[in-house]
């Protein structure tokens, strides 16, 4: 018997001496809430890209000068036609081209209404372009800015585009806050 009781305390004592060595091992543990936090380690270089310009800013007076041309131009234009095939509006007074061009898709061949005012610049010169159409440009307007003028024009099915471009004496630069307004409605079907 002591043979096999001497050998449970050997077994009792290997199990001892390993949990106290276990606990040892764990008491010079150190935990994340324990200690400061561990400077990050290096990353690896990665490609180097060049800081992003910051996009300008517009000058809140242009700004306020634009909202105000397009209340004036929204009156003058009179609100949408009956019809509308597409139109268009924005400022002309700050962009290199002094002009707003817009286009869309004829689908019915017939008479169309081409309305446009601009407000903020002297005049202006419309044009109207159908590339279906041999020669291209179906119409040629000058325009006094701050009234409407208005043309019918015919178009066959395909792309038009209708361009105003501010001109004058006096042409305006950034700052004035010059601004137009084109529009193309449907009268009737063509012949």
């Amino acid at each position: 018997m002591s043979a096999t009781g001497g050998m449970h305390r050997t077994r009792r004592t290997a199990v001892l001496l390993a949990a106290a060595a276990v606990a040892a091992g764990l008491a010079g543990c150190e935990y994340a809430d324990d200690v400061e936090a561990l400077p990050a380690a290096p990353s690896a270089p990665g490609r180097s890209y060049p800081a992003r310009a910051a996009l300008p800013t517009r000058d809140p007076e242009l700004v306020a000068a634009e909202t105000r041309n397009l209340l004036e131009l929204g009156a003058v234009l009179d609100g949408s036609p009956e019809g509308l095939l597409f139109g268009g509006s924005g400022g002309i007074g700050d962009t290199t081209s002094g002009g707003l061009s817009t286009s869309g898709l004829v689908k019915q061949a017939g008479q169309y209404k081409v309305t446009a005012a601009c407000i903020g610049a002297p005049d202006a010169h419309l044009s109207v372009i159908q590339g279906a159409r041999q020669g291209g440009t179906l119409l040629e307007l000058g325009i006094d800015c701050g009234s409407m003028a208005e043309a019918l024009v015919d178009l066959v099915p395909g792309s038009v585009s209708a361009h105003l471009v501010r001109y004058g004496g006096a042409v305006p630069g950034p700052g004035t806050g010059a601004v137009a307004g084109i529009r193309i409605s449907f009268v009737a079907p063509g012949q």
